[in-house]
């Protein structure tokens, strides 16, 4: 029932019918979804974990607004993060690392060949990019580094999200995750954080175009 309704719920705000800055009502949505207080209570919670609401005390939940400036300062920060952790794991990934990042490329490549670009297909390509990731930083053997990504990732889900949905529309991360990967399996660290870097700075472009969006999305009903 949880699942049902994060599920629902995340579609409504991914596709703009409950907007940026919305007041969420937990008796409104809870008749909408036909479900109890609880697991309506379970589904903001893991919402508000993935940055796509907002909670306050005594106020409850509103949809998050999108503060583009904030998310291209943390793109920066990602930036040399995802390159050091590039240049890392060309040095310290084992055998197995690697065979995982063929693994996820893999992945991802077969989610490219049979997508027809349900909302769930958005969903997997974000994951499989997220994890991705995390494999490599991972790989490096460097618990302060691992501790660190995953902090600015999870200020960014937001971000991620809206870029795969409504800007990534053909899926050009995959050539870009695969030149990371490749790199890395060829433990070339010029090559790695080359394309690290690139891979950071396409979504920085991307977010000129999430703002134009988002603002679209605000003002029209």
């Amino acid at each position: 029932m949880r699942e049902s309704t994060y599920s629902q719920l995340k579609d409504l705000i991914l596709s703009g019918q409950l907007r940026p800055s919305e007041r969420l009502s937990e008796n409104t949505l809870a008749k909408r979804f036909g479900v109890s207080r609880t697991p309506l209570r379970e589904a903001l919670m893991k919402l508000e974990e993935e940055g796509l609401i907002v909670g306050q005390r005594n106020l409850g939940y509103t949809v998050t607004d999108l503060d583009v400036t904030k998310f291209c300062n943390l793109l920066v920060v990602r930036e040399a993060l995802d390159v050091c952790a590039a240049q890392l794991a060309c040095e310290m990934a084992t055998e197995e690392d690697l065979d995982r990042l063929r693994g996820v490329i893999a992945q991802m490549i077969e989610l490219k060949e049979t997508t027809n670009e349900a909302p769930s297909d958005a969903a997997r390509n974000l994951d499989l990019g997220l994890y991705i990731h995390r494999v490599i930083v991972e790989s490096t053997r460097n618990e302060a580094l691992v501790r660190v990504t995953d902090q600015v990732y999870q200020q960014l889900r937001l971000a991620l999200w809206l870029e795969v949905l409504w800007v990534d529309l053909e899926h050009t991360d995959l050539d870009e995750h695969r030149a990371i990967a490749d790199a890395i399996c060829a433990r070339d660290r010029e090559a790695a954080a080359n394309a690290a870097r690139a891979h950071v700075q396409s979504s920085l472009k991307n977010m000129s175009k999430l703002q134009r969006i988002w603002a679209h999305r605000r003002t029209v009903d």
